[in-house]
């Protein structure tokens, strides 16, 4: 096997991360296509999204252990021939049951990519180092997140929807053949834990107990949920508020990523001068800031383009915060970083499961009620991140 060159490693792991990207934003530009080809309701179609996330989530929850067993590669390789496999059957299914049936089949398997990718992440560095890496992945990943949307919503108008699927199978073959080529083994055999039912306990017991990990994670998800509602509610946003086509979703993805990915480039930056405290001071001033900012054009002006300039804001802040979240919350369970990975891969898909497929038909009716909601979210978000702070006050515990 060839060894990559660590920029060469950094996109690898970036696209590994993507699969649930992959396979859900670029469905959603094609989900009026769906349903009228398929003559059912926004909401069975809507569940196209959320049944995938929530399969994610269940399975993402097993996915470290399993790569803990039975190595990173393995895993890797087995959860992009299935999406690759079930991708095909969805182009080839005429009810909507069997579309959800094939969907959930490939959530549990899309669940494996960001539990492997930060798994080997952790595999590999600790500490600053580690956010970095995390840094640099995540703005790969956002550079491809007005791509995959404005791909889909292209392929739909001109194709249809199944060409959508089409484009997935051939993604996820081609990432499997780069993957058997190129993608290193980071846990040798020797430490390797046996799928042992008690000894999955205590990993995950170990996890779960952990104050930190539990409040780090749930601020990250928070943020992300946050932001990931605009990106479920895109058709509704572009096509009933804004009027356009369906292929405009790029309105609402290109200011995510564009702070996103300054959000990403600032970060090391940032780093040379401040501490990670500092850093997250000043993500949440940031987030705080979006929200009010999101509420006030919502809420007093006319349905325009100035209603996605708060997105921006919310994603520079969100990217800051990120990769101080994910790894400082990943610290305390080092031992046990697949595990740990696969619940706060867990926390995220449910969340999102959740926002795809209640929330956001719930709010996306109203622009005002859409920002209202982030900004409840985000809130609890920052709540969990000052629970946190109490308690390194109270038990002093130095961040790496």
């Amino acid at each position: 096997m060839k060894t990559l060159s660590p920029a060469a490693l950094t996109a690898l792991l970036a696209v590994i991360g993507l699969l649930n990207s992959i396979c859900s934003d670029m469905l959603i530009p094609a989900l009026p296509s769906l349903r009228d080809d398929l003559q059912v309701s926004n909401w069975q179609a809507q569940q196209t999204i959320s049944l995938f996330f929530a399969a994610c989530a269940f399975m993402s929850l097993w996915y470290g252990a399993l790569a803990d067993a039975w190595g990173r590669r393995t895993i890797t390789l087995g959860a992009l021939i299935v999406i690759a496999l079930t991708a095909i059957g969805c182009m080839a299914t005429r009810q909507i049951e069997q579309l959800w049936v094939l969907r959930t089949l490939q959530g549990l398997a899309s669940g494996a990519g960001l539990v492997i990718s930060r798994t080997v992440v952790r595999d590999l560095h600790i500490g600053p180092t580690a956010q970095h890496l995390l840094s640099r992945i995540m703005m790969v990943q956002m550079l491809s997140l007005v791509a995959t949307p404005v791909l889909g919503g292209w392929l739909a108008q001109n194709w249809g929807w199944r060409a959508v699927f089409a484009t997935i199978a051939g993604i996820m073959l081609a990432l499997a053949l780069a993957c058997w080529r190129w993608l290193p083994e980071t846990l040798p055999r020797a430490q390797r834990r046996p799928l042992q039912l008690g000894q999955m306990w205590h990993s995950y017991r170990s996890v779960m107990v952990s104050g930190t990990f539990v409040r780090l994670s749930l601020a990250h998800v928070a943020n992300w949920v946050g932001m990931a509602m605009y990106a479920f509610s895109a058709p509704a946003i572009v096509i009933h508020h804004l009027g356009r086509s369906p292929t405009d979703v790029y309105l609402v993805f290109a200011p995510i990523t564009a702070g996103m990915v300054s959000g990403f480039v600032l970060f090391p930056r940032l780093g040379r001068r401040l501490s990670g405290a500092a850093i997250l001071g000043v993500a949440y001033r940031i987030l705080g800031t979006a929200v009010v900012l999101n509420l006030a054009v919502c809420g007093l002006l006319p349905p325009g383009l100035i209603q996605v300039v708060p997105l921006f804001v919310y994603s520079l802040g969100m990217a800051l915060a990120l990769p101080i979240l994910l790894d400082w919350a990943l610290t305390p369970v080092n031992e046990h970083a697949g595990v740990a990975a696969s619940c706060q891969t867990f926390m995220q898909f449910a969340a999102m499961a959740f926002g795809a497929g209640v929330l956001a038909p719930l709010l996306w009716d109203s622009l005002f009620s859409l920002a209202l909601g982030t900004g409840v979210i985000t809130a609890i978000g920052a709540w969990c991140l000052f629970r946190e702070r109490q308690f390194r006050q109270t038990r002093p515990c130095p961040a790496p």
